[in-house]
């Protein structure tokens, strides 16, 4: 008896029909699926498992410590006493110890935290804080202080768009921060939990071998090219460019992120029109898997100056000076800002539109400088601590350029620089008259407004700026050609009528005569 044939074949199985599947659908099904990420399709990557049965019982009980990271305290408020609506809640919340939630990594070879970007090419441009260097196998930084630091990625060639990353060190400065470099989309985005991990278990081994940051020619033990006084200039006005960048800030500006707040040469401000330059670069730096952000400042270029409600003169002023706008943001518990944030907001545009040549950030900085810092006249009075900050923060900016970066905010457009000039002109007149008024309204902190200014003042002498009241008004100019004709600027023509040369609204009688004076005719 044959076995093969007694044996029963099982029913219910039926073969398919190959033929039938393989439609036009089915073999081109690999163009509708969706590739984002630093490895191509296909990739198995073992990892280690996020959880096991085994911990999840004890996970449930830390379940509360996972939501968010642990609260920063910056000590801004302390320096500059800018405080405001949320500084009830940050005093309580820095009352309480930081608890380490699972999503933050750590290390115990001390010195500092430890920034990791994975998958960066062999030979790439990286830059941190007041530092930037062609590097080859770039593993990392160590010894990385508390406080804000921006790391920021490019091709050497310097044609492509940067990408960077704002980072807070922490307090106990044993954090490891791992960062991941997307080679098909080109930027920089959060690393899987499991892939910080590794790496951050890793730190041991590689320890040694990371960049110290604060003189990266000192990696694997070789003796530094940078002096003791360079390496304290670099600290010191890398923290005078971010004392008012938190966490709070990055999160309204970027959008709240985990592993540190990602900014690119492409991101735009959220609500402004794209201008001419921003769309040429993207054309310049195709990439249509790349997807732009928005980045929501509070001070919005579109935004309205002044009140609605206000009328007749009232309007007038607030249009003229905005003081009033921005104490009314800043001071408005649904937006939940503090003074300090203004200074945060021309922080931010000022480092990523530098750093990052991002256009919307440079575009928010000379908006932030030209149309409420030199225009609000009123808030040296009301608020004399913020001004004192804001001068420090531009003059720290334009020591940065003109010392660190060989190029500074006001090389990019003749026709700011001027506008700034002269309203600095007329800023300081004003600052000059309140602080010589009344002796009884004045106080240290009015004072310190003065001393700030003097500072930002005697750097732009430097750069052949003169801001003194002796301003030419009418002048020879020389063509190339030898061509001499005479010029008159007018741009302070309006500050000339200001005081007791100020025009005067009077009512006249039928003949003409000004009502109220004494004749002596009649």
């Amino acid at each position: 008896m044959d076995t093969k044939a007694s044996t029963p074949r099982p029913k219910g199985i039926t073969k398919s029909n190959s033929t039938a599947s393989a439609g036009a659908r089915s073999t081109k099904s690999h163009e509708s699926v969706s590739v984002v990420g630093p490895y191509p399709l296909g990739t198995l990557r073992v990892l280690r498992p996020e959880s096991s049965p085994r911990t999840t019982e004890h996970h449930a009980a830390d379940q509360d410590d996972d939501i968010g990271h642990p609260p920063l305290e910056p000590p801004i408020e302390e320096a500059y006493q800018l405080t405001g609506a949320y500084h009830s809640s940050r005093q309580s919340s820095s009352a309480n110890p930081i608890k380490r939630t699972r999503s933050a990594q750590s290390h115990s070879m001390g010195g500092g935290d430890v920034v990791i970007i994975i998958d960066l090419p062999e030979v790439f441009t990286v830059g941190f804080d007041s530092l930037s260097f062609t590097a080859q196998h770039f593993g990392g930084v160590k010894d990385v202080p508390e406080g804000p630091h921006f790391f920021w990625v490019a091709h050497p060639s310097g044609v492509a768009a940067r990408a960077g990353v704002w980072l807070l060190g922490s307090k106990s400065r044993d954090h490891v921060h791992v960062v991941q470099w997307d080679k098909y989309n080109e930027t920089l985005t959060e690393a899987p939990r499991s892939e910080a991990r590794n790496h951050a278990e890793n730190v041991p081994n590689i320890h040694a071998k990371l960049i110290p940051y604060s003189d990266p020619s000192k990696v694997g033990g070789a003796v530094g090219q940078l002096s003791v006084s360079k390496i304290e200039a670099n600290l010191a006005i890398w923290r005078q460019l971010t004392t008012s960048i938190t966490k709070p800030l990055l999160d309204r500006i970027t959008g709240p992120q985990v592993g540190g707040w990602i900014v690119h040469t492409l991101d735009r401000a959220l609500g402004v029109i794209q201008f001419s330059a921003e769309v040429h670069l993207e054309r310049a730096v195709p990439n249509k898997n790349l997807q732009q952000k928005h980045l929501k400042f509070t001070f919005e270029r579109t935004t309205r100056l002044f009140s609605l409600e206000s009328l007749g003169p009232d309007r007038t002023l607030e249009a003229i000076d905005p003081t009033n706008y921005l104490l009314s943001q800043i001071e408005n518990p649904s937006n939940d800002l503090a003074y300090e944030d203004l200074v945060g907001e021309l922080q931010f545009s000022f480092i990523a539109g530098m750093l990052l040549g991002n256009d919307a950030c440079l575009d928010q900085w000379w908006f932030m400088v030209l149309k409420l810092v030199v225009k609000s006249h009123l808030l040296v009075e009301k608020q004399p601590l913020l001004v004192a900050a804001l001068w420090r923060t531009l003059t720290a900016q334009i020591t940065y350029g003109i010392e660190w970066i060989e190029t500074t905010m006001l090389d990019s457009s003749e026709h700011h620089c001027r506008e700034m000039r002269v309203s600095l002109i007329v800023y300081k007149r004003r600052m000059e008259e309140f602080l010589q008024g009344d002796e009884n309204l004045i106080t240290p902190n009015h004072l310190a407004v003065s001393t700030a200014f003097s500072r930002l003042e005697s750097v732009l002498t430097g750069l052949g700026w003169d801001l003194t009241t002796n301003y030419v008004r009418r002048g020879i100019f020389m063509f190339e050609d030898g061509e001499e004709i005479e010029l008159e600027l007018s741009e302070l023509e309006a500050e000339d009528e200001r005081g007791e040369w100020a025009p005067e609204i009077v009512e006249l009688d039928e003949q003409g005569r000004q009502l109220g004076l004494v004749s002596w005719t009649d």
